[in-house]
């Protein structure tokens, strides 16, 4: 007998964990409008003070997948690279940029992201601020991915029944069980993407998750120092989940950067600088602190993408592509909709 609302909150309430098909089914309660706003923000406060589980994580992003929005891409091998943002470390947009460097490569892009919630730049304010279309939905989004094999997802368009918790996040003001769900969710159906995390402690616990969704391959990592992206300056915990396997492993930056290099990137730009300092990292056919970041970034990308790739010569081909041209290029036909 399936349980009702107030079974499932009455448990979280008491402290318990429930298991992945009672989150789906709560979740799908609120992406209905069927909790008050009062039960809603009960119930993320006692996720978040007892602990999200694997099982509760996996089954909130099942329930959002059935309430989005998806396009079709064709069955493509489409790849994401979005991650939880909230690292608060002001970086330039890595993820946003990499997409645009692993496009340029002939990889399948369908980048889901936002604006930004704690820094000054998030992916939609970049994509923007650089002229690629960032409110591309339905036939639309789906016609400029079958011209460009790129597209650009902004989350509100795409989540509609989000509706109804944007308004309990905003007045809560913390991290709740939702900062988990955006890389998991993507309107495309991606099968194949690396995660970003802003906690280096949520290593086992996102893997988990990812395993108990239908992912081919996954690499979710975080750096050291808490950076939702391969850090310059510490090393980088990433786990890597296939075949129902999850393998540890770590990058260090030293073997792709110099710790002066990557002292001297700027940061906490705004979208139109963060656009401006990629722009002029892929025009000036030089290689620098900032593109060394980007390729070291894309290396591991890649690497999600295609495990029989090979980290050092992935930044290698992304470093090519940044100061050859080929990234330029990409940009310019992205700009343009026909």
């Amino acid at each position: 007998m399936e349980k009702d609302k107030k079974q499932v909150l009455s448990a979280l309430f008491e402290g318990k964990s429930i298991s992945e098909q009672d989150s789906e089914f709560i979740f799908g309660e609120i992406f209905s409008g069927n909790l008050s706003d009062i039960e809603l923000s009960a119930m993320l406060i006692a996720l978040k003070m007892k602990g999200e589980t694997p099982e509760e994580i996996s089954g909130a992003a099942k329930s959002m997948r059935k309430f989005c929005n998806k396009i079709d891409v064709d069955s493509r091998a489409v790849f994401d690279n979005c991650g939880t943002g909230g690292d608060s470390s002001g970086m330039m947009n890595i993820s946003s940029s990499v997409s645009i460097i692993l496009s340029s490569l002939g990889i399948p892009v369908a980048k889901h992201g936002n604006r930004s919630v704690s820094g000054k730049s998030g992916s939609t304010d970049f994509m923007e601020a650089i002229g690629i279309p960032a409110d591309l939905k339905g036939t639309e989004a789906e016609k400029y991915f079958m011209d460009k094999d790129y597209i650009y997802m902004a989350a509100p368009n795409y989540h509609p029944a989000m509706k109804y918790a944007v308004p309990i996040r905003k007045e809560l003001a913390t991290r709740t069980i939702f900062n988990y769900l955006g890389p998991l969710t993507n309107p495309a159906g991606t099968k194949r993407q690396a995660i970003g995390l802003f906690s280096p402690e949520l290593l086992d616990k996102y893997s988990q998750t990812a395993r108990n969704l239908d992912f081919e391959r996954v690499i979710v990592y975080s750096g050291m120092d808490g950076m939702d992206e391969v850090s310059p300056f510490e090393k980088t915990m990433a786990c890597e989940i296939q075949n129902g396997e999850i393998r540890k492993f770590k990058i260090d930056p030293a073997g792709f950067i110099g710790t002066s290099e990557a002292s001297a990137i700027p940061m906490h730009l705004s979208p139109q600088e963060n656009a401006e300092l990629f722009t002029e990292t892929i025009s000036s056919g030089k290689v620098t602190g900032v593109s060394k970041l980007l390729a070291m970034n894309s290396a591991l990308a890649l690497y999600a993408y295609d495990e029989n790739s090979d980290l050092k010569e992935n930044y290698e081909r992304s470093l090519a592509a940044m100061t050859d041209g080929t990234v330029k290029s990409k940009i310019d036909s992205l700009k343009e909709i026909r």
